[in-house]
C-alpha cells in the first residue's frame, strides 16, 4: 500500500512538473505602479498566509514585534508602488521573522523582462567583511584606476559603510540572528541589492582607503555595459595552428564538478572535499569512493569545504555526516507542521504535490501539530567505512539549512575543526523540507513560504546563533587584495603543525 502511494506521488509530481510552463505579459514593465489598495491586498494575503501556515512565526522575534512589522508595512502603502520598491517592503516585513527560508522573490515577469540584459548598475562590487566594512571585489569599469579589487570603502554618496550595510541588510531574510547569510548574499550580489535600495543614480560619491593607507575620495559615474562594450579596443585575431584537440567536458560532468570535488594535496598529507550543494548531483558512489581513497592512501587530514553550500536534501547531509560522526546520534529532534494542508488565498506553487505530501508524510500529535514521519528523534549509525582522522570544516555565512544540519552534529567532536566563520542556518534550528511560493495577487512577487519546523537538537542554545568556528578565519582587505583564501589557508597552518 505505501508503495503505491509514494508510486501515485511520483507520478503526479512528474507531470505536474511537465506541465508547468512560465507564464508573462507581453505588456509587462518595472516601472508598472500599483496602487496602495493592490499593495495592501498583497500585504495581508501574505500575512494571512503565514498565519495559517508558517511554523515558526514568532520562534526568533516576539508576535507583538512581527504583527507590528506587518502594521508598519500597511502604513507605509500610502503611495503606488513599482515592484522594485514593493519587494523592499516586503523583504522589510518578514525580516523580523527571523527565517531565512522565508524570502521574497521578484515576479516571473520581472525576471523574464531582466533576462540577458545588459543593464546600468552602480559601477563595482564590494564584500561585507564585518558589521561596518566593505572592501571592493571587483570594479566594473576596467579603467578606473583608483578603486581596485582590495580597496576599502568608508562611505558611499554620504553614507557610512556601516549605514550602508545596515540598509542593505533587511533586504535578505536570515535565520535568528546570524547576519552573516544576509551578508553572504549582499557580498555575492552587491550591485543588484545596492540598486534596488537606492536607485541608479548618474554619479556616486566615493570615499576609500588607498594603497598608501591615504582617505580619498573620487566620483564614479553611473556604468554603463553597452557604453564600456563600444569602448573596448577591437581584438586582432591572427590566424595560428589550431591546438592540439582536448576532450570537451559534456555539461553534465561540469555541472557535477560546481556541486562537488575530491582531490588529494600533492604532499599526500590532506586532501580536501568540496560540496557546493546537497542536492541531488551529490550521489552516494561519489562520496563512498572519496572516502575509500582516504583509507586506501592512509590520508589522515581532511579538509571538507561546505562554505558556499546553501543546502539541499536533508538525506544527503545525513550521509555525509555518517562518515564523520564516531558515535551514533541524533540528527534531528522534531519536524513538524502546523497544518496538513496549505491554507491561502493566494496561488500557491505545486500547492496539490505540497497538500499530497503534507496529507501522507504527516502524523497528527496530541498537541495539534503535524510531526513529518521521517528523520525525527531517530538514532543513526556512523557508517562502518566512516573517516577516523582530523577532519577540518570550512564554513561560512552561505552555509546553510542542511549544511547547518552536518555542522551542527560534528561540532565539538574530538577530531572535528570547524575554521572559518559562523555558519548562516541556525544552529539550534530552521524552517524548510517543503518549500512552496506563494504568489501574492497583485505584484507577482513570490514569496517563500516553509511548512515544516525542524529542530536539529532541543540541547542546543536556542540563541539564534548559526555553528560557531572553533578557529575564525575571514577575509580582510589585504586577503581580497592579494587574492588569498584566509580559510583554507588556516586550515592547511593546522594540518601542518600536528605531528603525522
Amino acid at each position: 500500500m505505501r508503495k503505491n502511494i509514494l508510486f501515485v506521488i511520483a507520478v503526479v509530481f512528474l507531470y505536474a512538473l511537465s506541465s508547468c510552463s512560465a507564464t508573462g505579459s507581453v505588456a509587462y514593465t518595472p516601472e508598472r505602479k500599483y496602487s496602495p489598495e493592490q499593495l495592501k491586498e498583497d500585504v495581508q494575503v501574505m500575512e494571512e498566509t503565514f498565519k495559517k501556515n508558517h511554523p515558526s512565526l514568532y520562534w526568533y522575534n516576539s508576535k507583538e514585534e512581527v504583527d507590528a512589522s506587518f502594521q508598519r508595512a500597511y502604513e507605509k502603502l500610502n503611495d503606488s508602488l513599482n515592484e522594485v520598491q514593493f519587494r523592499n517592503v516586503i523583504a522589510e516585513t518578514i525580516f523580523p521573522i527571523r527565517c531565512g527560508h522565508t524570502s521574497v522573490r521578484f515576479s516571473k515577469n520581472y525576471n523574464q523582462f531582466i533576462a540577458g540584459k545588459r543593464l546600468p548598475t552602480f559601477p563595482f562590487v564590494a564584500k561585507v567583511v564585518d558589521d561596518s566594512t566593505l572592501v571592493v571585489t571587483a570594479n566594473l569599469n576596467r579603467r578606473d584606476s583608483l578603486i581596485r579589487t582590495g580597496t576599502p570603502i568608508l562611505s558611499i554618496n554620504g553614507l557610512t559603510a556601516r549605514q550602508v550595510i545596515d540598509s542593505l541588510l533587511p533586504l535578505v531574510s536570515i535565520d535568528g540572528n546570524s547576519k552573516n547569510f544576509s551578508y553572504q548574499n549582499i557580498s555575492n550580489n552587491f550591485t543588484t541589492y545596492y540598486n534596488i535600495r537606492f536607485g541608479l543614480q548618474k554619479n556616486y560619491t566615493i570615499n576609500y582607503i588607498n594603497t598608501r593607507g591615504e582617505v580619498k575620495r573620487t566620483v564614479l559615474p553611473l556604468f554603463d555595459p553597452a557604453r564600456d562594450t563600444t569602448r573596448r579596443r577591437p581584438v586582432s585575431i591572427t590566424p595560428q595552428t589550431p591546438p592540439a584537440s582536448q576532450p570537451e567536458i559534456s555539461e553534465r560532468k561540469q555541472r557535477l564538478q560546481r556541486t562537488r570535488s575530491f582531490s588529494i594535496d600533492s604532499s599526500k598529507k590532506f586532501a580536501t572535499l568540496r560540496i557546493s550543494s546537497f542536492g541531488p548531483a551529490l550521489q552516494k558512489h561519489f562520496l563512498k569512493r572519496a572516502f575509500k581513497q582516504l583509507e586506501k592512501k592512509n590520508i589522515q587530514h581532511l579538509v571538507i569545504d561546505v562554505r558556499n553550500n546553501g543546502g539541499g536534501l536533508i538525506k544527503k547531509s545525513l550521509y555525509l555526516t555518517r562518515f564523520i560522526s564516531k558515535e551514533p546520534f541524533v540528527f534531528t529532534d522534531s519536524i513538524y507542521s502546523v497544518q496538513r494542508k496549505v491554507q491561502s488565498d493566494a496561488k500557491v506553487s505545486r500547492r496539490f504535490i505540497y497538500n499530497l505530501g503534507l496529507f501522507f508524510l504527516n502524523k497528527k500529535q496530541q498537541d495539534g501539530k503535524y510531526r513529518f514521519r521521517f528523520f525525527n528523534e531517530r538514532i543513526y549509525e556512523p557508517l562502518p567505512q566512516r573517516y577516523n582522522g582530523q577532519v577540518y570544516l570550512l564554513t561560512g555565512g552561505f552555509s546553510f539549512s542542511a549544511t547547518t544540519l552536518f555542522a551542527a552534529v560534528v561540532k565539538g567532536q574530538e577530531n572535528v575543526t570547524i575554521v572559518g566563520e559562523e555558519t548562516g542556518g541556525g544552529y539550534y534550528g530552521n524552517n524548510g523540507v517543503f518549500i512552496p511560493e506563494m504568489i501574492l495577487p497583485n505584484s507577482k512577487l513570490r514569496v517563500r513560504l516553509p511548512l515544516y519546523r525542524i529542530v536539529n537538537n532541543k540541547d542546543y542554545p536556542k540563541d539564534g546563533h548559526g555553528v560557531l568556528p572553533d578557529v575564525e578565519a575571514k577575509a580582510s582587505a589585504e586577503s581580497i587584495r592579494q587574492n588569498r583564501d584566509p580559510k583554507m589557508e588556516k586550515a592547511v597552518q593546522l594540518i601542518m603543525q600536528r605531528k603525522g
